[in-house]
């Protein structure tokens, strides 16, 4: 018998979907690796220098494939080793400041393909390995994204977290994930968050059931615990659940440390919940995006 569990009356195994009792989901630990996200702009990694390789090791110690998507900008710093066993490496963009500088969707195509370009080359010079996967900065994909990582090689794209919606200055619309699909779909040439004909498998973040808009991940895990972070996943609505992490939340950082006290809170070097996450979802298959992309081509083909 598999781990159970027991919410609302019903008794499910771990990996079951809370609410239709579906078949257990395949699970994704999906990091994002890239530059402090400070309020003074300063450029720093403490979390991929100090917070990064003890996750890492916590993953491997259980066996646990996962996912590094890259920002280009910071390539050059992450440790060695980190790009070995049971990782898929992905390109997270050139760059990531805080805000709608960032991106992608604001920039010209041109704009948008010369970081792409120079990101994949600065990710395959640190690793070694040519990048196929891609997450934008903040979510900020689009339909000229999609076409560009199909020019450039790329075969999946993790970009959109459905129910997103983002505005600048409360009225100008910068983000609009709303409806899209929770689970992988082909994305349409013309809108990124609608199913369509495109060769670039769109596998989403997953959205968190308890915190709309958000997504599902090591933030909400350290800020409210590892039993919400199960009930949140356990309620997820795919066959696929991508749980996302960044290296900045693998740290902790004091009151004087100039971060958002959302920051503060989200993030923490203590590996005992993740610990405690992993293993309730031990009778789960966990899977990176090299294994998604190879489940969904198969299952294509048989339909």
């Amino acid at each position: 018998m598999g781990r159970q569990v027991a919410d609302r009356g019903v008794v499910l195994r771990a990996g079951m979907n809370l609410v239709t009792g579906a078949s257990p989901f395949a699970l994704c630990i999906s990091i994002d690796v890239e530059r402090d996200y400070r309020l003074d702009e300063s450029f720093t990694t403490r979390g991929i220098e100090e917070g990064l390789p003890p996750i890492v090791d916590l993953l491997r110690s259980r066996e646990v494939p996962f996912d590094l998507f890259v920002s280009g900008e910071i390539a050059d710093r992450l440790p060695t080793g980190l790009a070995d066993r049971g990782v898929s490496i992905g390109c997270h963009g050139m760059r990531h400041p805080r805000g709608p500088r960032s991106y992608l969707n604001r920039m010209t195509q041109a704009g948008q393909r010369r970081e792409i370009s120079e990101a994949t080359e600065r990710v395959r010079t640190a690793t070694g390995r040519t990048p196929v996967h891609f997450r934008a900065p903040n979510f900020s994909a689009d339909a000229r994204t999609i076409a560009i990582l199909e020019e450039l090689g790329y075969r999946v794209d993790s970009s959109v977290l459905p129910g997103r919606y983002v505005k600048r200055l409360r009225v100008l619309p910068l983000l609009d994930h709303r409806g899209a699909p929770a689970a992988p779909y082909h994305p349409d040439p013309r809108w990124i968050a609608r199913e369509g004909g495109s060769t670039i498998l769109e596998v989403p973040v997953s959205p968190n059931v308890l915190l709309p808009g958000g997504p599902l991940g090591l933030g909400f895990l350290n800020a409210s615990g590892a039993s919400n972070a199960i009930r949140a996943t356990s309620e997820c609505r795919s066959r696929c659940v991508v749980f996302l992490g960044h290296s900045w939340e693998m740290v902790d950082w004091s009151a004087a440390d100039p971060v958002a006290p959302w920051v503060r809170k989200a993030a923490s070097s203590r590996l005992g919940p993740l610990g405690i996450f992993l293993d309730h979802f031990s009778d789960s298959t966990y899977v990176n995006m090299d294994r998604i992309l190879e489940r969904e081509t198969n299952h294509a083909g048989r339909g």
